[in-house]
């Protein structure tokens, strides 16, 4: 028997045995994965493998052949006596340490691989001596020989990778400039050289710490870790984090070119030394990176200048995970994607804070390489686009090159740009071992000018001290603009406030004084007939008495006025004025049902029209018929003498009707105040005045109409009329502005370029808008004896609030719209927050001053939520909200960019597609409908509808589009109808424009077999690398959208030399990757090679032996 102390020994005793055993296992298995996990060198016989980054780098180098797009140059001066042999000596001894800067890349069948060449004896360093030149001439002539260095291209197959030369200014001053490919290099690999570079100066043999390791070896490890499934877990985080992934949208100051030059250049501010220790000090108290911070200032910026909530920027991080590659130079930096979102108008402490989550995030997920996630991914790729995302926001620490010393030298860095630009926007603050902040900003200048991005880190700084300050703040109220910018935005380029003695009168009393001051002047020309001012005067005095005595118009009350173009309109109009109503224009195209809704709503007392256009008015509407025989014989017994009344210039003087987004069309109503400010800014502009004939082209039914009657009878000039038929037949209205001597007109982009601008002398100013127009048609028609007026204004702000004068000749872009006219003012703002947005940054424009309508008739509730208070102005003010989006040029000019609510202008006039989609869904059978626009914002512009039918039920299109003409105006009726199934939707349910079917097409593409030699051997190709059935490729296929990446498209073109003989540049697939496009592209490199083939066997035909055995021995 055991005792019982006994068993406790035994058992105790098998523990231990166990515990031993166990611990031996985990050792092993602890050692098993360090070995698995270990750099190890790899043999340097023949090709090597290349990282990731530098498979991706390479792929991209190929796209931009020859530019120095991925050049790192750095130039360091040195003060002093310089050793030359010296640093020769300590350049090669840092070649010699760093097998990077002795590296060749080459391919096979597209895919790279790398070399390293062995450590050179000697270091060539060749030195160019400037120090005989004058000072200006030699620094002029070091700058350009700095830039050449910087900017040359690198040959990667055949080497080097790394170039050093040496400029001597003085016999004690010399520029040492160097440059690697960043596929060697990367920001921290450039602290590594100037480090090791001073340590070895004057000692090559100095006794730097041994690598370990080289990249090469890295690369190695690396290509094995991804080649199984130990990153899927990262990667599945990144397919959730980026689903979706939105691009920025950030504002450029030029449209993107289809293809990119990669042109750039860079922007370095230094950060003030308080600001840079205040951000320390909050760092460390509230416990987060000062990554976090940074970004989350630079986010605030970005929403404010893009209005979007979900961001989302690249960052590079170092790569360097692992301890033995901390000492090399190479290229390890790994972009990750930080995407964050400001939704909900956070705190800047709560930004800080999704920013940190952000940012760990990314860190324990920062093994997958940049190339590998966009292979995986496999996001849309546009040209000239970076794919995920297009602005990238960096903080470098540690890695900043100051001043040092190199032996005996002083040593400082100087700037040098390549002029290139990697990405559309790198944002990157470098923080030096010193604590100081700097930030460099290498930008796109195919997309943006230089005092953009000086204002982008000016407000990026006042972010900074404010949310330092107090960050509790929400990031709304976190200001951007300094109190200089916020000036000149609100009233800087405002005019100031204009008095005139003409102010107070009424709209028809300036037409009035002129009938005073030469009653004999023609008012009026019509197809053969004229009304002089006192003829105009008298008659619209007769037909105001019978408007008062018979229907009681007064102040306010509406008057209907339905009559085709000719003398009797603009008397009708002055009638309604002079008895104190205000007139309603009715369109005698426009269809009964519309016409009865406009005078229901406006409670109209009356119609003037005549015996032909009365059948359209509803039976109930009273009506008064000027070619009655009867009304005619009163008209000639009614006194000529003007009526007396209460008019105010806070009367109406019109109401028009302008088309709604609710669906229902809305009345505007404008005073005789906003009217005459009007008048007097159109005669101020445009210089009217007896003499001038203005031409009469816009529908009298829109508000541009009261340009060409009143900005010609307010100023003592005529009005010359034609008919409809004239005036939409170019050759008619030429002769008319010929024949009648038109000086002044408002004529649409659209007809204007029928027009030839040759014979029209007389015509002396223009007045275009209303639509986007081209700076073709400006440089056609301005010259120095004619002016060319950008003219802008909603109803809301009384025809015309904001003009451009466009300059004779020499537009390259369509013009701005400019600036406020007088006693308006123009305001680009948030439309959420009411405050100002810098320059260069999309906005609402609101409107404010003297040209303001009253309000929508009957519609309380959309003028309050439309005509707004003004915040910047005094008690009472207002300002209009246009829902039109502009942004401030440098020059103080506003450009149009659009609508911000989907509201469109086909050939001048403004269109709400909500209104014709309620035509469409209150239509029988429709249950769903949606309108768009067609090329917009050019002549050819055209609305397209969409419509669903309800359940069990069909929809004829052309039978709709029937329907709609007798309900709509034919402006509004769109050039094409489709019915779909159904529409598509967005994840929230909204309806998603950009799944549309385009109007040339069906609901879908139709499958095209590749239909000739070229194409099907090219789709041989694409089957056997993207591994997709060979028979559903087809010649409308692109290659991305199989699959394609970038990867595959150098190995594509590696295969089309192969099959088809011809190089083609990789950046051709990216601009052409439809088959039948790519194959049309080989056939013309087959073609021209088959030309000059052809020319040169006729050049040899008729050489003897003898001369055809020399060309062929100096060809050899």
């Amino acid at each position: 028997m055991t005792g019982p102390g006994e068993t406790s020994t035994g058992t105790a005793s098998l523990s231990d045995i166990k515990r031993a055993l166990l611990d031996a296992k985990l050792t092993r298995q602890r050692a098993e994965a360090a070995e698995r996990n270990r750099i190890a060198p790899v043999p340097r016989t023949g090709r090597l493998q290349v990282s990731d980054q530098q498979r991706h780098l390479w792929t991209l180098h190929q796209l931009a052949p020859g530019q120095p797009v991925y050049n790192v140059p750095f130039v360091l001066r040195l003060r002093g006596t310089l050793d030359t042999e010296a640093l020769a000596g300590a350049l090669r001894a840092l070649v010699a340490r760093h097998e990077a800067l002795r590296t060749r890349f080459g391919s096979e069948h597209g895919v790279p691989y790398q070399s390293v060449d062995d450590a050179p004896a000697a270091w060539p360093l060749p030195v160019t001596d400037l120090s005989h030149l004058p000072g200006a001439e030699r620094d002029d002539r070091a700058r350009t020989l700095v830039e050449t260095h910087a900017r040359a291209p690198f040959d990667l197959e055949n080497g080097p990778v790394f170039r050093t030369h040496l400029l001597r200014l003085a016999a004690d001053e010399h520029l040492l400039v160097l440059c690697l490919h960043h596929i060697v290099t990367d920001g921290w690999s450039v602290g590594i050289v100037t480090q090791e570079l001073a340590a070895l100066y004057g000692s090559a043999d100095a006794s730097l710490p041994g690598l370990a390791v080289q990249p090469a070896d890295h690369a190695a490890w690396q290509r094995r870790r991804l080649s199984g499934d130990g990153l899927r877990t990262q990667i599945d985080y990144w397919r959730t984090t980026l689903a979706g992934v939105p691009a920025i949208d950030f504002p450029t100051d030029r449209p993107r070119p289809s293809q990119p030059t990669w042109n750039g250049a860079e922007l370095e501010l230094d950060l003030p030394a308080e600001l840079g220790a205040a951000l320390r000090a909050w760092v460390r108290e509230e416990r987060v990176s000062l990554l976090a911070v940074l970004q989350a200032a630079f986010l605030t910026v970005l929403s404010r200048y893009t209005g979007e909530d979900d961001l989302a920027v690249g960052s590079v991080f170092s790569g360097r995970t692992r301890t033995e590659v901390e000492p090399l130079v190479g290229f390890f930096a790994n972009t990750l994607v930080l995407r964050t979102s400001t939704a909900g108008d956070p705190a800047f402490r709560e930004l800080v804070a999704r920013c940190q989550r952000t940012v760990l995030g990314a860190m324990e997920h920062q093994d997958v390489p940049f190339g590998t996630l966009v292979e995986e991914l496999r996001p849309e790729r546009t040209p000239g686009r970076n794919p995920l995302f297009q602005i990238s926001f960096t903080l470098l620490t540690g890695a900043m090159v100051g001043e040092f010393s190199l032996g005996d030298l002083a040593v400082e860095p100087v700037p040098v740009e390549n002029g290139t630009a990697r990405f559309d926007l790198a944002f990157q603050v470098d923080e030096a071992t010193d604590g100081r902040l700097r930030v460099w900003l290498e930008y796109s200048t195919e997309l943006f000018d230089r005092g953009r991005m000086e204002r982008l880190v000016g407000h990026f700084r006042s972010v900074l001290e404010q949310a330092v300050a107090a960050p509790d703040t929400r990031v709304s109220a976190l200001t951007l603009l300094t109190a200089g910018e916020r000036e000149r935005l609100l009233t800087g380029w405002n005019p100031p406030p204009v008095a005139r003695e003409e102010d107070r009168l009424l709209l028809h009393e300036l037409v009035e004084r002129w009938a005073r001051t030469d009653g004999s002047a023609p008012a009026v020309r019509f197809e053969g007939a004229e009304l002089s001012y006192g003829e105009l005067d008298a008659a619209a005095n007769r037909l105001a008495h019978v408007l008062r005595a018979d229907f009681g118009v007064g102040p306010d009350a509406v008057v209907g006025v339905l009559l085709d173009r000719g003398p009797e309109l603009p008397v009708g109009q002055l009638a309604t004025l002079k008895a104190g109503g205000a007139w309603l224009p009715l369109d005698p195209q426009h269809p009964t049902e519309r016409l009865a809704s406009y005078l229901s709503d406006a409670r109209a007392a009356v119609v003037v029209t005549t015996g032909a256009l009365a059948p359209a008015l509803p039976a109930d509407v009273p009506r008064l018929i000027l070619d009655d025989p009867e009304l005619r014989e009163r008209l000639a017994r009614t006194p000529e003498t003007p009526l007396t009344g209460t008019t105010e210039p806070d009367h109406l003087a019109y109401i028009i009707y302008t088309s709604g987004s609710t669906g229902a069309p809305k009345g505007v109503m404008v005073s005789h105040r906003a009217a005459v400010n009007f008048v007097l800014n159109a005669r101020e502009l445009f210089r009217i005045g007896p003499g001038d004939r203005l031409l009469q082209f816009a529908n009298p039914a829109f508000d541009v109409s009261v340009f060409d009657f009143y900005g010609a009878l307010g100023s003592g000039a005529a009005v010359v009329g034609a008919s409809r038929e004239t005036l939409l037949d170019p050759d008619a209205l030429q002769e008319l502005l010929i024949r009648e001597r038109v000086s002044v007109a408002d004529v649409p982009p659209a007809v204007l370029r029928l027009l030839d601008p040759g014979p029209l002398s007389d015509l002396r100013a223009l007045f275009v808008g209303l639509e986007a127009f081209p700076a073709e048609l400006v440089n056609r028609w301005s010259n120095e004896g004619r002016e060319f007026h950008n003219g802008y204004g909603p109803t809301e702000a009384t025809v015309a609030c904001v003009d451009y004068l466009c300059p004779p000749g020499g537009l390259t872009a369509s013009p701005p719209i400019g600036r406020a006219m007088a006693n308006h003012r123009a305001y680009v703002l948030n439309a959420e927050t009411f405050e100002p947005v810098p320059v260069g940054v999309p906005g609402e424009l609101f409107v404010a001053g003297a040209g303001l309508a009253r309000g929508y008739l009957n519609r309380p509730d959309l003028t309050a939520e439309r005509f707004v208070p003004d915040p910047f102005a005094g008690s009472g003010e207002r300002m209009y909200r246009t829902g039109d989006v502009v942004r401030w040029r440098e020059d103080g000019n506003l450009e149009f960019l659009g609508r911000a609510d989907r509201q469109i202008k086909i050939r001048g006039l403004r269109i709400e597609p909500g209104e014709i989609e309620h035509a469409l869904t209150t239509s029988p059978g429709v249950a769903q409908a949606v309108v768009t626009v067609d090329r917009p914002g050019t002549p050819e512009a055209r609305l397209i509808a969409y419509a669903v039918a309800e359940a069990a039920r069909s929809l004829d299109a052309d039978a709709l589009r029937t329907g709609l003409m007798d309900r709509l105006p034919q402006h509004m009726v769109p050039a094409q109808l489709m019915v779909l199934d159904a529409l598509p939707l967005t994840p929230n349910g909204k309806v998603d424009h950009a799944r549309l079917p385009a109007p040339q097409e069906g609901a879908a593409r139709v499958h095209v077999a590749p239909r000739d030699a070229t194409e099907r051997d090219l789709a041989e190709i694409w089957h056997g690398l993207l591994d997709v059935p060979l028979e559903s490729i087809g010649a409308y296929d692109s290659f991305f959208d199989l699959g394609g990446n970038s990867l595959q498209a150098t190995r594509l073109i590696s295969r089309i030399r192969d099959t088809f003989h011809t190089a083609l540049e990789p950046r051709v697939l990216f601009a052409q990757p439809v088959l039948k496009d790519l194959a049309a592209r080989i056939g013309e490199e087959l073609a021209t090679a088959a030309a000059e083939e052809t020319d040169l066997e006729a050049e040899i035909a008729g050489l003897s032996e003898e001369e055809l055995d020399r060309l062929l021995s100096e060809e050899a």
